[in-house]
């Protein structure tokens, strides 16, 4: 496509596309907006609030469209932002504040529609990671790994509570794993709802804490959890000790009844929940 035919094209769709690499992806955005896939790429699983498409060959790239979650959606973005644009703004204060989230590539909006893409990462989401490779028995050289992922993604959240930041949808498969041996980096994704505080408020923080624990027992067991909590609460050091005792035992009792509710709905495929 020449560079005459693409202006009439981003005129007919009007595309406003921003960003440090546009020109790279104008081509692939405008058949992805049409619901077709370009040559090279293919479609994502993804929750009924998003499109996602992946692109086959290295280095990758993900493309992400913000459905509208209900009909109030609209009226939230004239004064919150658009989600992308939420996204995109919460993304750069978790960089800022030194936490890895994927890298924007470019963004944009069509009429009501908003997109980005973000450059790909070589990790795997944290719940995906676990059903795959935790699953008992493990070995001691898998045991010890494991300990090691348990106590760096303690310190993180814990870093992340400590510096004001509530993430606003910290299931497992939003926190992506990066790992060789006991090397470890996560990143963060769905960024859109985080807040930032000059202290969070405790609901949030027991929010998060049993988001991030929902994991049946087979596979985490009760010494990994605390082994867990402590790393978390060295690193977050903002409550007495009778006060983290209590908040542990209201996380696992909150954990407890809905990881059973998980399983009654999906029979133990937890994993499915996880996506």
């Amino acid at each position: 496509m020449n560079e005459s035919d693409r202006a009439e094209e981003e005129k007919y769709l009007n595309l406003e596309i921003f960003g440090p690499r546009r020109d790279e992806f104008v081509a692939a955005i405008q058949f992805l907006l049409k619901g077709e896939l370009p040559e090279g790429w293919d479609w994502v699983s993804s929750s009924s609030n998003s499109i996602v498409a992946r692109s086959k060959n290295p280095p990758i790239y993900y493309y992400k469209e913000f459905l509208s979650r209900s009909s109030v959606e609209s009226l939230k973005g004239l004064f919150s932002g658009s989600r992308c644009e939420r996204a995109r703004l919460q993304g750069d204060i978790l960089r800022q504040k030194g936490f890895d989230t994927p890298v924007w590539c470019c963004w944009g909006k069509t009429k009501q529609r908003h997109f980005m893409v973000a450059e790909g990462i070589d990790a795997i989401g944290m719940g995906e990671f676990i059903y795959k490779s935790w699953r008992p028995p493990l070995d001691k050289k898998k045991i010890d790994v494991k300990r090691v992922i348990i106590e760096k993604l303690g310190l993180t959240i814990g870093r992340l509570h400590r510096a004001g930041i509530f993430h606003g949808d910290l299931r497992l498969n939003n926190i992506l794993l990066s790992h060789r041996d006991k090397e470890v980096a996560f990143y963060f994704i769905d960024n859109e709802r985080n807040r930032v505080y000059k202290k969070i408020p405790k609901y949030l923080i027991e929010k998060n804490l049993v988001q991030v624990n929902l994991v049946l027992p087979r596979y985490v067991t009760r010494q990994d959890r605390l082994r867990f909590y402590k790393t978390y609460n060295k690193v977050y050091d903002r409550f007495s000790r009778a006060e983290q005792i209590a908040l542990m035992q209201r996380i696992q009792s909150r954990t407890l009844k809905r990881l059973k509710k998980i399983e009654q709905r999906t029979e133990g495929l937890w994993h499915d929940f996880l996506k």
